[in-house]
């Protein structure tokens, strides 16, 4: 059982990435890093390096249900954080699982395809999650190639296709929905988030390293931590941005030998 003195803990639902540069293990640097403590469910164990995925083994569905529902019986947990699920059964079991915690704040950050464009959840999955778990996420973290999918639609060409798009979530129940804006031009990242009180925009410099690789990992965990402290989510966006930011500009030289945020 957890102690008075305990950190505040967050689970996180990810796959595990041998290289240690992404999910899982990018969680958990990035959780600890904000003072949080992380509880992890694995919902696959992948092989991939800087040079791309080797082997996705996709953990049993009924094996992820186990893990989350102890978890969540053992420990006093008001955050999670959810990446890669892998396939439709897995969101399921997941928002199954959800539905007994309805105070739980959900942090989604949809993993629907590597950098390299390999696809890491099919139709069926991405459907299931916008149907399934949409309903009950507090923030959900698209990249613009992301929220396009998640919406029905296609590339995003506008900002107005952008509002368009994330107002499609926002009806399906969704509370809050961060845009990360790597993909945009320019020399800043603009982020933004959406919800029914408006629009705010974080902006940080654009880093130019080769270490990227699991940052969007990164900071939904970052922001995850952020509310577990108790922190409000415009505060844990903005320390998530922060942190990442530190991080990246670090190690942004071509030895560091992970190719993600390091947080050391």
């Amino acid at each position: 059982m957890a102690t008075p003195n305990a950190p505040p803990f967050v689970i996180t639902v990810s796959g595990s990435d041998a290289s240690g540069a992404a999910g899982m293990q990018a969680d958990n640097r990035a959780i600890h890093a904000t003072g949080a403590f992380p509880l992890n469910v694995i919902s696959a164990l992948t092989l991939q390096t800087d040079l791309g995925v080797q082997s996705i083994d996709v953990t049993p569905p009924e094996l992820v249900r186990m893990h989350l529902v102890n978890l969540l019986n053992t420990y006093p947990v008001s955050v999670i954080k959810v990446g890669m699920l892998g396939n439709s059964e897995i969101v399921e079991v997941v928002a199954e699982a959800l539905e007994q915690y309805p105070d739980l704040r959900m942090i989604l950050d949809p993993v629907i395809e590597t950098s390299g464009g390999r696809p890491l959840l099919d139709g069926r999955g991405i459907e299931a999650l916008v149907n399934h778990l949409l309903p009950r996420t507090f923030l959900l973290t698209p990249n613009l190639p992301e929220l396009g999918r998640l919406a029905g639609g296609y590339d995003i060409d506008s900002d107005r296709q952008e509002i368009d798009y994330v107002n499609v979530l926002l009806e399906k129940g969704c509370r809050s929905v961060l845009v990360k804006g790597g993909h945009r031009a320019g020399d800043d990242v603009e982020d933004r988030l959406y919800d029914s009180t408006g629009t705010k925009s974080y902006s940080s410099e654009r880093i130019g390293t080769k270490n990227s690789r699991g940052t969007g990992c990164a900071l939904a965990a970052l922001i995850s931590g952020g509310l577990a402290c108790g922190f409000a989510l415009d505060d844990s966006i903005r320390q998530a941005k922060s942190l990442l930011s530190e991080s990246l500009d670090s190690h942004s030289g071509e030895d560091w030998p992970v190719s993600g945020p390091s947080f050391l």
